[in-house]
């Protein structure tokens, strides 16, 4: 089945890299003043280097050429902060792996291909994770193959195939959440440490994942009578949630070195320079002067940077002209906030009903879905009221396999039977017409989810 899961995820991939190929060159790209990663007047673009702008230029817009910027030259802007260093730091060295191999090839080109063929590795990856995932949840192999199929072609899976952190992301959190679901003589300490210091190093939600290993740490200890290693596994636990939430910190404090300590003086490039002072950009190593936030008591970057560039906070969105964004995010949102609630209304009767003080083991040995609907509920209701309306679809299809377990849920034994004047229909024409439409338009430079 593995194989077959990474032929189905391989072919999902091929498919939206023609759709890209076909879109980019039959429609004219739009060119919206948004951020643009400098390129160096000192590179030549050589015939192959025009045949990969040409072939993969519509992977780099919006976000991408963010990730690629910090993947060449680091956090030189502090509008870059808004991106978590993981996937771009990866993307960096072994583009510079490449490079000293002598190929023939500029560091823009390395580094987009780097780019897309580690994402493209990491979405097979990530489509056999979820499917093992829910395998051993539900043991129930039409439903595992149903939850792969519906992420190889989600409606946000131009994101899981462009420069976008979504596809590791997403690798991260499927596997921590694997490793947290293994009994307790299993746990595998560094594989999980390292599971979730990825989760927290990749993304700004990746904290929220914290909960994971502390909810199935906890959960093992109590439907178990007491073993005689219980102290050593809570001291192993409680070191490996220090050590990844050290390496979050360890970035933070890199962070801080960069734009607060007035003794750290970068060298930038003159085209970075040249950059900042057109686009009228914070550069790093000017002190804190031009960063409030280094005066916080506790220094973290992140929610004054997207404050500050991107007017993120809560129900700042709600504006009339942001109608079209809420309009493109109403399918995924309304399909989880009616799915969560349903499934918190049923659990919430059935423990009612079986609520004793005698049978919490039961309990919790039965609902062992449950806290990744309480994740999947969360993010939810911040994506509502909190962040740009319109990433709602992408962050939700990465950073939870909850979307893909409800969905399952809606479709046939085989694809034969499937009926367009159905749910699974719907999911069908959403998941397609997403697909393509924002394949096309991304790939163009338009906005998409």
């Amino acid at each position: 089945m593995t194989e077959k899961v990474t032929k189905l995820a391989l072919a999902s991939r091929l498919i939206v890299l023609l759709v890209q190929l076909v879109a980019n060159g039959a429609l004219p790209e739009h060119k919206p003043d948004v951020f643009r990663m400098p390129v160096s007047p000192d590179q030549n673009a050589s015939w192959i280097d025009k045949i990969i702008k040409r072939c993969l230029g519509g992977l780099r817009h919006w976000d991408g050429e963010y990730y690629l910027h910090i993947a060449e030259n680091l956090y030189s802007y502090e509008n870059t902060l808004a991106f978590y260093p993981l996937y771009p730091v990866v993307v960096r060295h072994v583009a510079q792996a490449v490079e000293a191999m002598g190929i023939s090839l500029s560091q823009e080109s390395i580094l987009l291909v780097v780019a897309v063929v580690l994402n493209l590795w990491l979405f097979c990856e990530s489509a056999n994770l979820l499917f093992q995932l829910t395998q051993v949840l539900f043991n129930d192999l039409n439903k595992s193959w149903n939850a792969a199929l519906i992420f190889c072609f989600n409606p946000a899976t131009i994101f899981f195939t462009a420069a976008y952190s979504e596809t590791f992301f997403a690798f991260s959190s499927l596997h921590l959440m694997l490793e947290c679901l293994k009994p307790t003589g299993s746990f595998r300490f560094l594989r999980l440490g390292t599971a979730l210091g990825a989760c927290l190093v990749c993304r700004s939600n990746g904290l929220i994942t914290l909960g994971y290993p502390i909810y199935f740490f906890g959960r093992h200890l109590l439907l178990k009578n007491k073993e005689p290693n219980t102290c050593m596994q809570l001291a192993q636990m409680t070191l490996t949630i220090l050590g990844a939430i050290g390496i979050l910190h360890t970035y933070y404090f890199y962070i801080y070195r960069l734009y607060c300590l007035p003794s750290i003086r970068p060298n930038h490039p003159q085209h970075i320079v040249d950059y900042a002072v057109e686009r009228k950009y914070l550069l790093s190593g000017q002190g804190s002067e031009g960063s409030p936030w280094c005066q916080y008591t506790l220094p973290f970057p992140y929610t004054y940077v997207q404050s500050h560039y991107w007017d993120v906070g809560f129900l700042r969105y709600y504006k009339w002209k942001q109608l079209p964004n809420f309009l493109l995010a109403l399918p995924m949102l309304s399909f989880m906030h009616w799915h969560c609630y349903d499934y918190m209304h049923h659990t919430a009767k059935a423990v009612w009903a079986k609520l004793k003080a005698s049978g919490y083991k039961e309990l919790i040995r039965d609902h062992i879905i449950f806290p990744f609907v309480l994740h999947a509920a969360f993010l939810t209701l911040v994506c509502t009221f909190y962040v740009h309306i319109q990433v709602s679809t992408r962050l939700l299809a990465s950073a939870t396999p909850v979307f893909y377990w409800f969905a399952a849920d809606h479709m046939p034994k085989t694809l034969a039977q499937l009926r367009l004047r159905s749910k699974a229909g719907a999911l069908f024409v959403w998941c397609t017409t997403y697909s393509l439409v924002g394949t096309v338009l991304f790939s163009n430079n338009y906005p998409w989810t």
